[in-house]
């Protein structure tokens, strides 16, 4: 099977453009989400998702746009379809998508609901528990009524958003976790590491993803005569950041390095020259974040705060990020020498820790999808096998 962490981008391409669906005999499927392009991690997780929905299904995909006119378009022509083309036996999969597009994809919801269909929302962004009480998701729910079955990323999650929209009532609601789809996941061995601490931070590079927040946490102790190397990894979109990390990259020469966009063995090699990797997020959208479990699966600690899922995703609290400058000066820190002095022990003990993660989400994962139509033999071939 294809890895969790790359995928046939050329199949993708035929189940994104209508073209894998020679297998007619197979129970439909209709996938209501966005693939990529463009490229982000909730596309990227639809694509995996897809890829698994059509090796035992007969796939049929509702793209939702990638700009606002195609958006608008499929806020219309989607419902549509599923109005003159759902059959009874047909299973439904949505990926919710955010903000404004959840008011787009309520056409979708009130056409299902009208149908008396069962259909099942996978929720990737932590926003409408972070600052929920949302109208739109609100509506979704109230729309969706015994029809919905919402799919959360942990039990906090589900916790939280079965508070604010449904009374308490999760009966509706499904946990699984991303690294469901780690879970066959190469670890192999790990790299030595030897030499000055290294530790990294590989994103889409923003403010909300607190780039700026790391740059001066870095600057911090190199004033107070730390050693090491800062390297980041990653597109930066905004011109005003990418003048800021270049200056610091020219300011500290040798102490902080900037490698772009990183993807296969350069992006690998990332996780093997690092002693830590460190995500200080401030992004309310912020669930449970693939490169998290992509540090863990090469033996890399993650210093990260407590946002989304994080907090249960951390090998120990003692992990957790304040995002208050002066204590974070300090744990980071802390956890730089820790790192060093643990180099032959820490290690494997996150990779035990990202193989437990992995066994219990592959449950998760093979509940979901056994309640999506796959059998036994199916679920193993699509997931793998725990590690």
């Amino acid at each position: 099977m294809p890895s969790a962490v790359q995928f046939d981008w050329g199949r993708l391409r035929m189940i994104r453009d209508g073209l894998d669906n020679a297998i007619t005999q197979r129970r439909r499927l209709w996938f209501i989400g966005q693939l990529p392009p463009p490229v982000n991690g909730q596309n990227v997780f639809n694509g995996h998702m897809a890829e698994r929905f059509a090796s035992y299904t007969d796939l049929h995909v509702l793209p939702l746009g990638a700009d606002v006119g195609a958006k608008l378009w499929r806020a219309v022509v989607n419902p549509l379809r599923l109005l003159l083309r759902l059959r009874r036996d047909d299973l439904v999969y949505g990926s919710l998508p955010g903000q404004l597009g959840a008011w787009l994809f309520l056409p979708t919801v009130l056409v299902l609901r009208l149908r008396r269909h069962v259909f099942y929302l996978h929720h990737h962004s932590f926003r409408a528990v972070a600052i929920g009480p949302l109208r739109a998701i609100a509506l979704i729910e109230r729309l969706g009524g015994a029809w919905l079955r919402h799919i959360m990323l942990c039990e906090r999650m589900r916790d939280g958003f079965a508070a604010l929209y449904a009374k308490g009532r999760s009966d509706h609601i499904r946990v699984m976790p991303n690294a469901a789809l780690y879970s066959a996941v190469e670890r192999g061995e790990i790299a030595p590491r030897a030499g000055e601490v290294r530790f990294g931070h590989m994103s889409v590079m923003t403010e909300e993803k607190g780039v700026p927040y790391l740059l001066d946490l870095w600057a911090a102790l190199l004033a107070q005569g730390c050693e090491g190397r800062l390297i980041l990894a990653g597109p930066i979109p905004d011109p005003g950041l990418r003048a800021r990390v270049e200056a610091a990259v020219a300011a500290h020469a040798g102490r902080i390095e900037w490698r772009g966009p990183l993807s296969g063995a350069p992006k690998q090699q990332f996780f093997d020259e690092i002693d830590l990797f460190v995500l200080p997020t401030k992004l309310i959208d912020e669930a449970d974040p693939l490169v998290l479990l992509e540090a863990y699966a090469r033996g890399v600690a993650v210093l990260a705060p407590d946002r989304g899922c994080i907090r249960g995703r951390l090998i120990s609290e003692d992990w957790l990020m304040s995002m208050a400058p002066a204590g974070d000066v300090a744990l980071l820190a802390g956890k730089l020498a820790q790192v060093v002095a643990e180099r032959q022990s820490l290690p494997s003990a996150v990779q035990a820790h990202s193989e437990r993660l992995n066994l219990a989400a592959h449950a998760a994962g093979a509940a979901l999808f056994a309640e999506l139509g796959a059998g036994p033999e199916t679920v193993a071939g699509i997931l793998g096998t725990p590690r």
